[in-house]
């Protein structure tokens, strides 16, 4: 009787300190840390390092940004999984990490129940680009070019996102090209203007600044609508792709499965506040991404609709990933 007093009586102490920890949380002054899949300088990097400036200047407490790339995301996602449920780790997700379900067998974590949703940052639609020197002036050229060297093509990704936007282009269509992955946009970047692939399809953030500068030529967005940043660069129908299929990604914020409800609710209060400020709004529009704040459950949603919807274009595309 007494071990089980004893067992009562600290499972008692557990749950009131967890209560505490929610009710006195967040403690000024203690170091929060942020997880960013993706290698300096991409669009996922840029968003965290906003948003984890105005999160340390609302809650007055040192924000520290951890970029960890590699694994398909996995590699910072089980950082934040295996942190302390305490809401002062968190990590930026994208829609790229729910797609390694969908596609590998043995993937080692579960995009649904090994983290807390916090909630949605943003979304908007990839870009598929050449060289300037390139001599494809349009996706057609590109088609008909690739298709003419069939496995002498390749393209750059910079996560399995673009990865599978490629793939999917490339069932639908003629195109051919090896894919070469990278870790993150800027490394996939790079590769691309040292010309060392024929083509990549990547975030409009991250190619924004090359396209603009005359570096890389857009030949389409793989939207079914033009991207407000490139009205002149047709979408993935008047490119001449077939099919009602879109590909893009969105951009979330999460806690390690199992953080008490009160933290990730105080956080994503927090998270819309600073969505809604008007510098942070029009910040994150000039990297071409749409402001879409959300609770945590839209976002749990959210992840749960993609993998039925990319289940689903994957069987309809007859997509054969067991080589993944």
């Amino acid at each position: 009787m007494k071990s089980v007093f004893t067992a009562l009586t600290a499972i008692s102490m557990m749950f009131a300190g967890g209560l505490a920890t929610a009710q006195d949380y967040p403690q000024k002054g203690k170091p929060l840390t942020m997880i960013v899949p993706f290698a300096p300088g991409g669009a996922s990097d840029l968003l965290v390092r906003l948003i984890g400036q105005k999160l340390g200047e609302q809650w007055e407490t040192p924000v520290v940004v951890q970029n960890k790339p590699g694994g398909d995301m996995v590699i910072a996602m089980q950082t934040v999984a295996r942190a302390e449920k305490d809401g002062y780790t968190m990590g930026l997700t994208t829609s790229s990490f729910a797609l390694n379900k969908v596609v590998k067998k043995n993937f080692p974590m579960d995009p649904i129940n090994d983290l807390a949703s916090i909630g949605m940052v943003g979304q908007s639609a990839y870009v598929l680009a050449v060289d300037n020197s390139s001599p494809y002036k349009s996706f057609k050229e590109l088609e008909a070019a690739a298709r003419d060297n069939k496995n002498k093509f390749s393209y750059a990704s910079c996560c399995f996102g673009t990865y599978f936007a490629a793939e999917m282009i490339k069932t639908a269509t003629n195109l051919q090209g090896v894919h070469v992955p990278y870790k993150g946009s800027s490394p996939a970047l790079n590769a691309m203007l040292s010309k060392e692939v024929e083509y990549i399809i990547d975030t409009t953030t991250a190619t924004k600044p090359f396209i603009t500068s005359g570096k890389l030529r857009p030949l389409m967005v793989t939207g079914r609508k033009r991207s407000p940043s490139f009205p002149d660069v047709p979408h993935l129908g008047e490119a001449g792709v077939p099919g009602d299929f879109e590909v893009g990604v969105w951009y979330g914020l999460v806690f390690p499965a199992g953080t008490p409800a009160e933290i990730v609710n105080k956080t994503n209060a927090t998270l819309n506040k600073i969505l809604a400020m008007p510098d942070v709004k029009s910040r994150i529009e000039g990297f071409d991404i749409e402001v879409t704040p959300s609770s945590p459950e839209k976002m749990s949603q959210k992840i749960v609709e993609d993998l039925n919807k990319y289940v689903s274009a994957a069987k309809k595309a007859n997509l054969d990933f067991s080589n993944q």
